[in-house]
């Protein structure tokens, strides 16, 4: 599935995925009171695998959580990348993420 980060501001980010653009989106995922983003602006990610985690601040290396909350707080939402030099993940720490789907292969209007 292909992922677009659709919108971006202050505190809310908006990410967009698709199996096919020329179609619309099938998922969107909204982030709130977002504090720190660390994403491509678009990615690809293999949905046959595991794409989404929400790891515990406590499991993350002292250097990392300093870094994903200097300054802000909430959640950390962790996304797999398939990047071209091989997976890495991207991050986003927001105090609430909803989730939103279409329907079965449902496409959505961008």
């Amino acid at each position: 599935m292909d992922f677009y980060l659709v919108s971006l501001d202050e505190t809310r980010a908006l990410v967009r995925g698709t199996l096919d653009i020329s179609y619309g989106y099938q998922l969107q995922i909204e982030f709130i009171g977002v504090g720190y983003i660390d994403c491509p602006a678009s990615w690809k990610t293999n949905t046959g695998k595991r794409v989404f985690s929400k790891p515990s601040p406590e499991t993350l290396p002292d250097e990392m959580r300093q870094r994903l909350f200097d300054n802000n707080g909430g959640d950390v939402f962790r996304f797999a990348v398939d990047g071209f030099h091989g997976p890495w993940f991207a991050h986003i720490v927001a105090r609430e993420m909803r989730f939103k789907s279409s329907l079965g292969q449902a496409y959505l209007p961008w």
